[in-house]
């Protein structure tokens, strides 16, 4: 179980460097009174993203009840996944495109705001591959509904943190935090990709080697 927790854990922390949801964040923060909107936006994405995770989990575990998927299927899968990690980490751009810009969001109500977390993060889910490598792992396990909700809830919370740091920094230097998160949307344009180029590679291969360690009859995380 510690063991897991701490593959779940820096599985959630490689996820929380999604520039999508940061460039919304930063975007809001830049616009009259943002804390609502932005507060709103933070509740969206974790709603969404938890309740997808757990609908996941809850699918697969289904599957494997049923048809009585071996041990060997689902380490196929996360070897296929610590495949893809590493190529899409080696293919990554260094730099980010144009194509994340996005248009003024400064006239949306909380409500909107909540949906456009949702919607955002159901955009990036089919690609979202640490938590799909954390979802292949909670369901190789048998724990029971609560432990996987709370766990699922664990992992959203790291998740979601750089955002709440976002608002905690508006909150913490109010208007004078303009410049900061100006500069913090800089460095992440700068070294983000680069960051996360590395992050990924190194957790492809974790997978990799935690797939073959398994077929040794060794493996590293249960």
């Amino acid at each position: 179980m510690p063991s897991l927790l701490a593959y779940l854990v820096a599985l959630a922390a490689l996820d929380s460097l999604n520039p999508t949801t940061t460039v919304f964040q930063i975007y809001l923060l830049s616009t009259p009174k943002p804390v609502p909107r932005s507060v709103a936006f933070i509740a969206g994405v974790f709603i969404t993203y938890w309740a997808a995770g757990l609908a996941v989990v809850i699918g697969v575990s289904q599957l494997n009840i049923t048809f009585q998927l071996p041990n060997l299927a689902l380490y196929i899968v996360q070897l296929i996944i610590g495949v893809v990690l590493f190529l899409f980490g080696w293919n990554l751009k260094d730099t980010a495109s144009d194509s994340q810009k996005i248009k003024p969001l400064s006239q949306l109500t909380t409500f909107q705001a909540f949906l456009v977390g949702g919607a955002a993060t159901l955009w990036d889910f089919p690609t979202a591959l640490p938590y799909l490598a954390a979802i292949e792992r909670i369901s190789t396990t048998q724990f029971d509904l609560l432990t996987i909700v709370s766990i699922l809830g664990i992992y959203n919370t790291i998740f979601i943190l750089p955002l709440v740091a976002l608002v905690g920094i508006y909150l913490y230097l109010g208007d004078h935090s303009v410049n900061l998160i100006s500069a913090i949307n800089q460095s992440i344009r700068k070294w983000g990709h680069k960051i996360l180029r590395f992050l990924l590679i190194g957790l492809g291969i974790v997978l990799i080697v935690d797939g073959i360690a398994f077929f040794l009859g060794q493996p590293i995380f249960q």
